[in-house]
């Protein structure tokens, strides 16, 4: 790599041109070559060279990718080299290319100077956590709504639970996702497709039932609005019932009495009540925090907060096997007015880890590689991960990061005031 020119632009902005030099450049094209030689074929061999895939397709044909892999690394070492700190994501332009080498600019934001007038003594109101008897009715409602009397029956109703085995068929086909073992349905929760669930009132543990039903046009390109027919399986039928607070129900739950277990319900419904007024008095706090701050944000650091919130929606709705534009069709919402709304998010995204950022420079936090040994520790084991595969997701300098803004917060919470 070699830095051909370094230009200030207004507004903490920095150009930095940059060279990547024949030798790197081609290798980088070698490797390309490699991987993709035997998917783009070439008339007269079946194992084509690189330079017949560069007269058939053209030498540019492998630049792209090359230019893919080397900028990154490139960019890092003229940005270490120069001792820059930056923000955002580059803007980047390929001023030359050719079998040389390629030179490219990168437009980079500085990260921004960061003024806190603040971050100790900050002060918001604290409504001290009590339950009022509407609340402490409340809350036993609610626990005899979640802890039902369960009873197995033999014929299921409108609102039993069935736990089914199914599978699905279109033309006497089965189709993807259309297959379960022991899902428990609710009849009449509208979990399924329409007309599903009428279907099973009165099945009974052991039967077998062919359920026939449409798809509707709003639903995955390839089964809207066909027909298909579902082979149920009920294994059990269970009637869930709301139990009366009294001293046998509430030896059921593993308590002495009704006494005990009103008392209970009051003392977890008092502790949310606590969580709720902690977390509202530390949200006023941080708004006074970030009111506190002086900085001018550059673009880059929203946007990219943005590009960072869409893809984890995509991930996690790639998970439940629906895609970003499903999504999107579901609630009537255009990509740039979901965008438009994530950038609210986003901005409040960036202005906090600004501010606790600043913390951090200010109170000299730093983790020790014991900590960090230990954090990642006691997350694969949480997850339930491989320890290597987690470090791979989750790279040191962003567990670091995650763990100093835990630390700054909690500096800044202690030194709080409630008023």
């Amino acid at each position: 790599m070699i830095l051909v020119n370094r230009e200030e632009l207004e507004n903490r902005r920095i150009k930095l041109t940059i060279q990547v030099e024949k030798e790197i450049w081609q290798d980088a094209l070698a490797k390309v070559y490699e991987r993709s030689g035997g998917i783009y074929p070439v008339a007269g061999t079946e194992h084509p060279t690189r330079q017949e895939i560069e007269e058939t397709y053209g030498a540019e044909f492998l630049y792209e990718e090359a230019v893919n892999e080397t900028f990154a690394p490139a960019l890092v070492e003229a940005v270490t080299g120069e001792h820059l700190t930056v923000a955002g994501r580059p803007e980047l332009e390929v001023v030359t290319l050719g079998p040389d080498g390629y030179t490219f600019s990168a437009v980079l934001d500085l990260y921004p100077e960061v003024k806190l007038t603040q971050y100790k003594g900050l002060s918001a109101e604290w409504n001290a956590p009590s339950l009022t008897d509407v609340e402490r009715v409340d809350a036993q409602e609610d626990y005899r709504r979640t802890h039902p009397i369960t009873t197995e029956i033999d014929c299921a109703e409108n609102g039993d639970e069935v736990l089914l085995d199914f599978e699905g068929f279109v033309d006497g086909v089965p189709f993807d996702g259309g297959k379960g073992e022991g899902y428990p349905l609710t009849l009449g929760s509208g979990t399924f497709i329409p007309g599903f669930e009428e279907q099973l009132i009165g099945i009974k543990p052991g039967e077998d039932r062919d359920v026939a039903v449409t798809f509707p046009e709003q639903y995955t390109p390839e089964l809207a609005g066909k027909d298909a027919v579902f082979k149920v399986h009920a294994q059990r039928v269970v009637r869930r019932t709301t139990p009366k607070l009294d001293d046998a129900y509430a030896v059921s739950q593993g308590f002495a009495d009704a006494d005990a277990l009103r008392a209970h319900i009051a003392a977890e419904a008092t502790e949310s009540k606590q969580a709720a007024a902690k977390a509202e008095f530390e949200d006023a706090i941080i708004a006074k925090l970030v009111e506190n701050m002086v900085v001018d944000i550059p673009e880059s650091m929203i946007a990219g907060q943005v590009d960072t919130m869409l893809m984890e929606l995509e991930n996690n709705l790639a998970g439940q096997g629906m895609t970003l534009d499903m999504y999107l069709e579901g609630i009537k919402m255009s990509r740039e007015e979901l965008q438009q709304r994530a950038r609210v998010s986003a901005l409040d995204a960036v202005r906090y880890d600004l501010a606790m950022t600043e913390v951090v420079r200010l109170e000299n936090i730093e983790i020790s590689d014991d900590e960090i040994a230990r954090q990642y520790a006691q997350m694969a084991m949480f997850y339930n991960m491989d320890e290597a595969a987690l470090r791979q997701q989750l790279p040191q300098e962003q567990l670091v990061h995650n763990l100093q803004l835990s630390r700054a917060k909690h500096i800044v919470m202690e030194n709080a005031v409630r008023i």
